[in-house]
């Protein structure tokens, strides 16, 4: 468990990604720095036309589906999560959703989100 003296909100940090880990969404790294955020997604196994970016000013919004490997044969064993998913990040300065940039790479879905003063709401494609 994080020490409370990194922060006094580590702990409900720590709390909401092992709540995240428990439901099966993928988890997923924020970093920032003078010019804009940047976004690290997990999302094995799931392919670029089964996610869908919406974003704001404020933030953005991440949707994505797996869909079953092969839903007619019976299994002795499953821990893959299916179904359909969302998950939205909030940043403290505005975001140009019009000069978002999304890749899937190796499972993992990078999002740059530059620092703006004032844009519109666009959805974004994903390339791979």
């Amino acid at each position: 468990m994080p020490a409370l003296s990194q922060s006094p909100f580590s702990l409900f940090e720590h709390l909401d990604r092992q709540l995240h880990q428990a439901e099966g969404t993928p988890v997923a790294e924020v970093r920032e720095n003078d010019h804009h955020y940047q976004l690290a997604v997990e999302l094995p196994g799931i392919n670029k036309d089964a996610i869908d970016l919406k974003a704001t000013e404020h933030g953005m919004t991440v949707v994505a589906e797996r869909s079953k490997l092969d839903p007619g044969e019976d299994r002795v064993l499953s821990e893959f999560r299916y179904g359909r998913w969302q998950r939205s990040f909030y940043f403290a300065k505005r975001i140009d959703p019009n000069q978002l940039q999304a890749e899937l790479k190796d499972g993992v879905l990078h999002i740059t989100a530059p620092k703006v003063d004032s844009v519109k709401a666009v959805s974004v494609k994903v390339r791979s």
